[in-house]
């Protein structure tokens, strides 16, 4: 999950004006960055139906992928649309900084190169999609990123949830999280600036009380705050107390969340010492088997995911029936029964 680190916003606007000057506009790319790119005659767009090459780069905070050689653009099709257009858009700030010299320099001299490059490649898709004025006149009425500034941009553009995140996250006043669950309460995407660390794609989030009162009521007008949030981290421990805003976008949560300088409060100071940690959880895994502790979860199906990587999405779908010996679909199985339903 990418952080908003220093120099960020420099070597944005770098990338911006490196765009320009090799013959690019913006406002084209905002229109429709397929329409552009697929059209670019210096580099090719690989649209993949889920699995990212791997010859492509892949420590990505998005579902999509860079090659170098010949210079190819890869995005999968299994994301919804506007997903599909912040890929494209930051696979495309991977290419715009290796390939140009400037741009390169400063990201090698950045103390963490790699995440640096992708955090600016999170932020320039982002600028793209979400323009200043745009991002502006959302926030302006709250003072500031709230949860119902994630909404009403969601509404407003043809921007994706997570292009919203990193926009906003860039704009907090201090160290915060933006995210986005699914019905469950999973992480799907998650920025984060200054001292706080985002939670992990996958991790559940169902514990923390802010996002407790959306999931118990998934009404899509209401914004809940609370001043008791906190982050769940896979270790099993959680962030200092927070000030946090939740609101539905669809079927997914915007989740905002800041140690102190909350927009929608007259008053937030930061509460310090207030981590708290959970009891472990242990799973069996229906793929191979293994009793493992539940550290993160699939946020496609929702179940936790083994060491292995094993989840719901993985489960066979056929059994062998023990008394005829044929293989059939899990649904002509009673539960967990070796016996099919015929031979019952």
């Amino acid at each position: 999950m990418p952080r908003y680190l220093d120099g960020t916003q420099a070597q944005v606007d770098a990338m911006r004006i490196a765009w320009e000057v090799e013959g690019g506009s913006l406002d084209d790319l905002t229109l429709d960055a397929f329409d552009v790119l697929d059209n670019h005659p210096d580099l090719a767009v690989q649209r993949v139906p889920e699995f990212v090459p791997k010859d492509s780069q892949l420590d990505c905070s998005v579902a999509g992928g860079y090659r170098d050689r010949p210079p190819t653009l890869i995005v999968t099709e299994s994301m919804s649309r506007r997903r599909q257009q912040f890929t494209l858009l930051h696979e495309l700030g991977h290419h715009l900084q290796q390939t140009n010299l400037d741009l390169g320099r400063r990201v090698l001299a950045h103390r963490d190169p790699t995440r640096f490059e992708d955090a600016c490649c999170d932020a320039f898709a982002a600028s793209v999609l979400l323009p200043d004025d745009m991002v502006d006149d959302a926030s302006r009425p709250f003072g500031g990123p709230t949860a119902q500034t994630a909404v009403d941009l969601f509404e407003t553009s043809n921007a994706s949830r997570a292009a919203i995140c990193v926009r906003l996250t860039g704009r907090l006043k201090g160290a915060g999280v933006i995210a986005v669950l699914n019905e469950a309460g999973i992480v799907t995407f998650a920025a984060a600036r200054g001292s706080m660390f985002p939670p992990a794609r996958g991790s559940d989030q169902s514990e923390n009380p802010l996002v407790r009162a959306a999931l118990e009521d998934s009404s899509a007008s209401r914004v809940w705050s609370r001043d008791d949030a906190r982050i769940w981290y896979l270790s099993g421990q959680s962030s200092n107390q927070l000030y946090g805003q939740a609101a539905w976008a669809g079927d997914r949560l915007f989740v905002v969340m800041v140690e102190e300088s909350a927009p929608w409060r007259s008053f937030s100071p930061p509460r310090d010492f207030t981590v708290a940690r959970t009891n472990s959880k242990w799973s069996d895994c229906d793929t191979c088997g293994k009793n493992f502790e539940v550290r993160i979860h699939c946020f496609t199906c929702s179940k936790p995911k083994c060491p292995s990587g094993h989840c719901a999405c993985t489960q066979p779908t056929a059994r062998t029936c023990d008394a005829c010996y044929l293989e059939k679909h899990v649904s002509q199985f009673f539960a967990d029964s070796r016996t099919c339903v015929e031979c019952s």
